[in-house]
Formats: C-alpha cells, structure tokens, sequence
C-alpha cells in the first residue's frame, strides 16, 4: 500500500456551496417555460455557475413541448424533444432562489401560491432590464441572487399588469410567431447572463 485511498472524502472538508436553483414559469410549460431553462441551462455550464434549472407552468403536466417550438428551437441549438411539462406548485416556489415568469400576470399568480415567492419572482424582462443597467448578484450563490432579486420584485402592482415585461404566448398563431418568441428568449437570456461574461 502506497498511502491513504483517494476515494475516501476528508469529513472535514467544508460541504460544497449549494447550486443557485432557478425555475421557470410561463402558462402550460411548453412553449416560453421549456425553451427558456434550457438555454439559461446553457450560459450556466458555460460560464460555470453552479445552477439547478427547472421549467413549469399551470396547466396539466406530462405533455410534450409544442412541435413549432421544438422546431424553432433546434434553430438555436436547443432540443427540447424530450421535455415533459411540470405544474408549478407551492413546494416548487419554495425551492427557487428565483423563480422567472414570461409575464406580469403570471408573477402575481405565483406569488398568490406562495407568499415566500414575492421577494424572488420577476419577469424575464425585468432581470434582462436589471442586467442591462449593469445589475447583478454579487456572487452566484443562492444567498446573493436572493438578495439581488428582492429590491426588484418590489415594483408597483401597475408595472406588472401593464404588458410591458411581457414576452407573447405564440401558442395557437402561425409558426412565425414562436421563431420570434424564441429568439427573443434567447436575447434577452444573453443579456440576462452578460454581466458574468467578463467573470
């Protein structure tokens, strides 16, 4: 024997920092919600943020995402054929450290099922918006993005139920409409993730 095995873990090495849990939300998760986990899903690998990422919505779960999205996002590397849809739920809202929906009428909804949700529920838009302005967590940690998360959600009911953070439900229009939901999607994630491009 040459020494102590290697696969046995020193008990006194500090546990490792949990991953920052981000969920995303829209109405039936499987257009807007699906696409969007996995491109954030993604920029996380990429830039080596620990990250859990989960999709749902508030229709019936098991079903499949919808073929034009599916399609619209094979154009943008991303396969979303094996995808089944989740309903949101309370104990699902308890574990996001943010929990991003496409819509302002969508956050009120969430947080109607889960007081705790207030503080870390936002619209794709406004973390776009906020990462825009040169907004970020302090550190990718679950403690951090909370606390960044807080001050934002706290916006007047009017903003949210104004349209303006909305991106669009294409389900039920022409295929068009979801290559462009999709490509705004994948902009606004881009600007959501750039304040950690430079590290």
């Amino acid at each position: 024997m040459t020494g102590i095995a290697a696969d046995h873990a020193d008990p006194s090495a500090p546990e490792p920092p949990r991953p920052v849990r981000l969920l995303f939300t829209c109405t039936a998760n499987r257009v807007r919600s699906p696409l969007a986990a996995e491109i954030a899903r993604g920029h996380t690998r990429r830039l080596g943020l620990p990250t859990e990422v989960r999709s749902a919505g508030r229709l019936e779960a098991g079903l499949p995402a919808v073929e034009h999205m599916v399609r619209a996002g094979l154009d943008l590397g991303v396969d979303l054929a094996a995808h089944r849809s989740c309903t949101v739920d309370a104990e699902l809202l308890e574990w996001a450290d943010l929990t991003v929906a496409m819509t302002g009428e969508q956050v009120l909804d969430l947080v109607g099922r889960s007081s705790g949700a207030r503080d870390r529920t936002l619209t794709l838009r406004e973390w776009a918006a906020a990462a825009r302005a040169g907004s970020r967590p302090t550190e990718w940690s679950p403690e951090a993005v909370r606390a960044w998360a807080a001050p934002l959600a706290d916006r007047p009911l009017d903003a949210l139920l104004s349209g303006s953070w909305d991106v669009d439900d294409p389900m039920g229009r022409p295929r068009r409409h979801f290559r462009r939901a999709a490509r705004e999607i994948h902009a606004l994630l881009a600007d959501c993730f750039a304040p950690f491009e430079a590290g």
